[in-house]
């Protein structure tokens, strides 16, 4: 079964479905959107379990 590469995270391979911290959960009229950051400290953005932003550097 080949995986996206989008799946993990391009700096320290952590599987995106699995946010190691949430920083903030919120409802809106599309779903919920998850704030969270990888184990490398890379922000990014859910909707639901969609992958909808990734910032392109680490803190």
């Amino acid at each position: 079964m080949d995986r996206r590469t989008d799946d993990f995270c391009p700096c320290c391979g952590w599987p995106t479905a699995e946010p190691y911290q949430v920083v903030s959960r919120h409802q809106t009229s599309e779903g919920t959107i998850i704030w969270s950051r990888c184990a490398c400290g890379r922000l990014q953005v859910h909707r639901g379990a969609t992958l909808v932003l990734r910032a392109t550097a680490r803190p």
